[in-house]
């Protein structure tokens, strides 16, 4: 697969999502939801996994919707949701990692999912429904100028309008830079956990949707994702002489402690935020 300009490249992905399942199992719910959860009147992180799924299902009506594409299935928590909520629906998954992709299609073998980016992506029949969930922090790097970026986001906001019905509805959920002077993560982000990724700034995404999809919602629940990350750090704490022996590699585990960590200390303190926005076609009327 050729690389795609500024974004992760499936080996990229890999090397992040492709650790191996057996590691993530430790410290994730029992769906493997790897993004933030939405912990609105539940404690518990699986009844939080859950109710952000449904979150999300229910802003786009998947519970009509005929035709669902997921960009960034990971490991297909939210087409299984999907798939409960519309049994005759055709359901669609995109991701770049092997290893999520084999699982995916183990669980949910009526669905379609598909080993590319969107980039690569050719609908046969629009989309009632789109959401995509921890995947847009992909799509740009660090070493992108800000209008770079937004036209890298600009091309994923036509993608999704040109794949979508009139009435179509999209849930978009992202980490976004707040307050975090100068917007960069610390390098080792970059070069121990996520290559060639980086996160958007709010105005970046509101100047590339512009004329394309509108932006009818907006929510910033950083603190859903510092409670997720809590909750993801001291799981793979209390097992981490497991974690070490399922991946064989000590420092690997350390440094994914050190990131989960660090992650909800930025989202505490709002250097990190968590953006949920609705997008539709602009209606005339």
């Amino acid at each position: 697969m050729a690389p795609f300009v500024g974004a992760a490249t499936q080996r990229d992905i890999e090397f992040h999502y492709d650790v191996g399942d057996d590691f993530y199992r430790l410290w994730l719910d029992p769906e493997m939801n790897y993004s933030a959860a939405f912990w609105d009147g539940v404690n518990d992180l699986e009844s939080a996994q859950h109710q952000k799924n449904a979150f999300h299902l229910d802003v786009v009506n998947a519970k009509t919707a005929q035709q669902i594409l997921d960009v960034g299935c990971g490991w297909g928590a939210l087409l299984r949701s999907a798939r409960a909520l519309s049994p005759s629906a055709n359901l669609v998954g995109l991701t770049l990692s092997p290893t999520q992709k084999k699982h995916c299609a183990e669980r949910l073998p009526d669905a379609q999912i598909l080993l590319e980016s969107w980039e690569e992506h050719s609908p046969t029949t629009p989309y009632d429904a789109i959401v995509s969930v921890g995947a847009l922090e992909h799509f740009a790097n660090h070493r992108m100028t800000r209008e770079e970026r937004i036209q890298k986001y600009a091309s994923f906001f036509r993608f999704c309008r040109n794949a979508m019905s009139a009435t179509g509805r999209m849930s978009l959920q992202t980490i976004g830079y707040g307050n975090l002077p100068g917007g960069k993560l610390d390098s080792f982000i970059y070069e121990s956990i996520f290559p060639n990724s980086d996160l958007p700034f709010l105005e970046e995404l509101v100047a590339a949707a512009h004329g394309t999809l509108e932006i009818v919602s907006l929510r910033n629940d950083r603190l859903d994702y510092a409670r997720t990350c809590s909750a993801w750090a001291e799981s793979l704490v209390q097992r981490v002489e497991t974690a070490v022996a399922v991946t064989r590699d000590a420092d690997l585990v350390k440094n994914y402690i050190r990131y989960l960590k660090m992650s909800a200390a930025g989202f505490n303190v709002g250097a990190l935020a968590l953006y949920r926005l609705t997008l539709v076609p602009y209606q005339q009327r």
